[in-house]
C-alpha cells in the first residue's frame, strides 16, 4: 500500500514535470512566431524554470507571462541585435563555403566557432536578463560573456545540450519541434546555477552603479 502510494506520488510528480516543461516549450515557441519578439520568449521561459524548478512555483506560465510583458523592452533590444550579428555570419558564412581555398576554409569555420559562441551567448544574455542583473543592453552582453569565459565547460556543455536536442528534434522526433525550447531550458538549468554562483554580479545596474 505504501509503495503504491510512494509510486503514485513520484509518477504524479514526474507527469507534472513533463506537462510543465510541455507548456512553457509550447507557449516559447508560439510568442517567438512574430520573430522580434523571441527575445522577450526565452527570457520569460528562463525566469518560469528557474520559478519552477528552484521556487516550487506550480504555476510557471503566470511567470512566464508576467515575465514577458516586465522585460520586454531590453529583451527585444538585445534581441534585434543579435539577429544583426546571426545575419553578418551566415552571410559571411555563405560567401566563405563557397571556395575550396584554404584560406576560404579557414574563414568559414573561424565564422561557424563565432555563430556557436554567440549561440551560448544569446542564451545567457537572456538569463542575465531573467535574473534582473542589469537593465542596460551593453552591460547585459558583458556579462553574458563574462559567465561565459569564466565557465568555458559549463558553457560547452550547455551548448552541446542544445545543438543535440535541435539535432534529434529535427531528424529524429520531429514531433519535438514545438516543445525543443522547454526540454533546453529545463537541461540548461541543471547547469546555470552552478555558473550564476561562480560569477559575483558587481557593479550590476540594478544597484545604480554602473553608467551603460
Amino acid at each position: 500500500m505504501g509503495d503504491n502510494s510512494d509510486f503514485n506520488a513520484k509518477f504524479g510528480k514526474l507527469a507534472g514535470r513533463f506537462t510543465n516543461i510541455v507548456l512553457l516549450g509550447f507557449f516559447t515557441t508560439l510568442c517567438c512566431l512574430p520573430i522580434v519578439t523571441a527575445g522577450a520568449s526565452f527570457t520569460a521561459l528562463n525566469s518560469a524554470t528557474k520559478a519552477y524548478l528552484f521556487e516550487n512555483d506550480d504555476k510557471p506560465l503566470r511567470i512566464f507571462f508576467a515575465s514577458f510583458k516586465k522585460h520586454f523592452g531590453l529583451a527585444t533590444k538585445i534581441w534585434l541585435l543579435h539577429i544583426l550579428a546571426y545575419a553578418i555570419l551566415i552571410w559571411d558564412y555563405v560567401y566563405y563555403r563557397t571556395s575550396d581555398a584554404t584560406i576560404d576554409i579557414l574563414a568559414a569555420a573561424g565564422i561557424f566557432v563565432t555563430f556557436a559562441f554567440l549561440v551560448f551567448e544569446t542564451t545567457m544574455v537572456f538569463v542575465v536578463i531573467a535574473e534582473e542583473k542589469s537593465d542596460k543592453v551593453f552591460r547585459t552582453i558583458k556579462i553574458a560573456l563574462d559567465i561565459a569565459m569564466i565557465s568555458p565547460l559549463r558553457s560547452a556543455m550547455i551548448l552541446f545540450l542544445e545543438a543535440a536536442v535541435v539535432i534529434i528534434a529535427l531528424f529524429l522526433l520531429r514531433g519535438l519541434i514545438l516543445i525543443i525550447p522547454g526540454i533546453i531550458a529545463y537541461l540548461a538549468w541543471q547547469i546555470i546555477p552552478d555558473m550564476l554562483k561562480n560569477y559575483k554580479f558587481r557593479n550590476s545596474s540594478r544597484a545604480g552603479n554602473e553608467p551603460l
